[in-house]
């Protein structure tokens, strides 16, 4: 249950209050991961006509990482498991005291300043650090021949 819950029913709230307790059952029976969404932090700069991105993704797996990527943004999305609420789910004696880790699904959409080479990235991760690098995608002339 809420520890800082307002006395809704006083306020005429008895139908929030109502939510608030459906959300914590369900948050109790079936596990944190299922209803917290994040957004993991990135840098992105320019070195040399390329485009770096550095994002921060501590505690999760490569294998649980999608990146899609178009030439002027980069989608990433993925989820950040965590072993003590796998053990909750499956009905193991685990008490929660303080939950301030994000866990569950992430997504972010990350927009280029330029556009870029997609098929030549690189990725890394590395200690939770994911870093990707794109070239620039480089405008050049069309020769037109006259007939």
């Amino acid at each position: 249950m809420r520890q800082n819950k307002m006395d809704t029913d006083k306020m005429g709230f008895s139908e929030i209050r109502v939510i608030y307790e459906k959300e914590d059952a369900i948050t109790e029976e079936y596990g944190l991961e299922t209803f917290i969404n994040w957004q993991p932090l990135y840098d992105l700069y320019i070195i040399d006509e390329t485009i770096s991105i550095i994002i921060e993704l501590p505690g999760v797996e490569m294998k649980d990482i999608t990146i899609y990527v178009g030439q002027n943004h980069m989608t990433i999305s993925g989820i950040k498991r965590s072993a003590m609420i796998e053990k909750r789910r499956e009905k193991q004696n685990v008490v929660f005291h303080n939950l301030e880790i994000a866990y569950g699904r992430f997504f972010r959409t990350i927009e280029f300043p330029l556009p870029v080479e997609p098929k030549y990235g690189s990725y890394r991760l590395k200690q939770g650090v994911l870093t990707i690098k794109f070239p620039v995608l480089k405008e050049y002339i069309i020769p037109i021949e006259e007939e």
